[in-house]
């Protein structure tokens, strides 16, 4: 009998820890189990800047470190991602499986996959376990792709010795198997302190990734709506084409409200309560048929900090769900900065997203995630 090691072959860095998959990684972490975390592979498009360049080479190296206790990163690089054409699915399975076939005691280890495009690689992989982590439905990302999508998501379905899914809403792309809904939870660190009381300033804060479901057309409205409030941005930029650079709409958003609107980059997560905590109103301006079927990560973070929620439909499933959370809803630039000014004026001591973020924490979710990916025999198991 040998303790199972853990991969993630993750969509995303490593830094900003602000995923779900960071949380899995320093929970298992936490019960001793090893972790290698094998970042999203940066493409040509990095070659575009020394930086990037230089970051580009570590990851064709597969280079990588120990970042935290039973923690290690490995770096990747690619030419084209996978979900670009069958060609560059073929290429990129080809890098992917390299890399897991070269970590150390892959056999006793299960894998992890958030991507579908990665799923040929893993497939092919002498893994204990090979299990699929879905968090949102990429046809919705990549609508110009959707029908290998779906080939994807019926392979892994059928081939996949475990599906877990973060809403339900998710379950049904995956034919032919039973996925386990385990949905996100908030980090225990945003709960170690108290919330700092707001101040004077009427200001709106986001904090997530800036990519196409973000709503920066509507976020100028609702300023437009709101003369008296600034907006405060942290994330990463994901925009398609754009590497970690804004794409046109979120510029024109920071020129048309130069003074009223910034842009602060990523944030990483122990810098991020106090972000939080700028906030009069916390918001998720999203785009609805993006945001639908997902549970978001950032409500959870928000919750934590106790303060007013506004968010377009979709970001946290069912409307019960939703009210517990706290969490306000607008349809369209009107409502929303209607909301807002409501949600303004509210008590905080009285809101409820606290105590529902406390009650939602992701250690409560471990369990059940652990026993999903690892089997029946989450401590020791052997492996095939």
């Amino acid at each position: 009998m040998v303790t199972l090691q853990l991969v993630i072959c993750s969509k995303s860095a490593w830094a900003p820890t602000i995923r779900r998959e960071h949380a899995i990684a320093r929970s298992a972490a936490a019960r001793g189990r090893e972790v290698t975390f094998v970042e999203r592979a940066l493409d040509l498009r990095a070659l575009g800047d020394h930086c990037g360049a230089r970051a580009w080479v570590r990851g064709l190296r597969g280079l990588g470190g120990q970042v935290e206790p039973r923690v290690h990163v490995v770096s990747q690089a690619t030419l084209v991602p996978g979900h670009r054409s069958p060609v560059a699915l073929w290429t990129d399975a080809a890098r992917l499986k390299r890399t897991l076939r070269r970590l150390p005691g892959i056999g006793r280890s299960v894998v992890v996959v958030t991507q579908p495009w990665d799923w040929p690689a893993v497939a092919a992989t002498p893994a204990a376990r090979r299990v699929f982590d879905a968090a949102d439905d990429w046809r919705k990302l990549i609508g110009s792709r959707s029908e290998p999508l779906d080939r994807l998501y019926r392979r892994i379905g059928a081939d996949a010795d475990a599906v877990i899914v973060a809403s339900p809403e998710l379950v049904s792309l995956f034919a032919r198997s039973e996925p386990i809904v385990v949905p996100n939870g908030t980090d225990s660190d945003l709960l170690a302190t108290p919330p700092t009381p707001p101040g004077a300033e009427r200001r709106m804060v986001y904090a997530g990734t800036l990519s196409e479901r973000f709503d920066a057309t509507l976020l100028l409205e609702v300023l437009v709506h709101l003369p008296e409030w600034s907006v405060e941005l942290y994330g990463q930029c994901r925009y398609a084409g754009h590497r970690d650079r804004p794409a046109p709409e979120l510029v024109s958003l920071l020129d048309r409200a130069r003074g009223r609107v910034w842009w602060h980059g990523p944030v990483e997560r122990d810098g991020l309560a106090a972000a939080l905590d700028r906030a009069t109103v916390l918001i998720a301006p999203h785009r609805a048929q993006q945001a639908r079927g997902q549970d978001s990560m950032k409500l959870y973070d928000y919750a934590a900090r106790g303060r007013p929620i506004v968010s377009t439909p979709g970001a946290l499933g069912s409307g019960d769900h939703v009210a517990a959370a706290g969490v306000v809803e607008a349809h369209d630039a009107e409502e929303f900065a209607r909301m807002v000014c409501w949600a303004s004026q509210r008590d905080p001591s009285r809101a409820p997203s606290r105590e529902w973020a406390v009650a939602n924490a992701w250690e409560s979710r471990w369990s059940a995630w652990e026993r999903a990916a690892f089997g029946e025999a989450t401590g020791e198991e052997v492996p095939r």
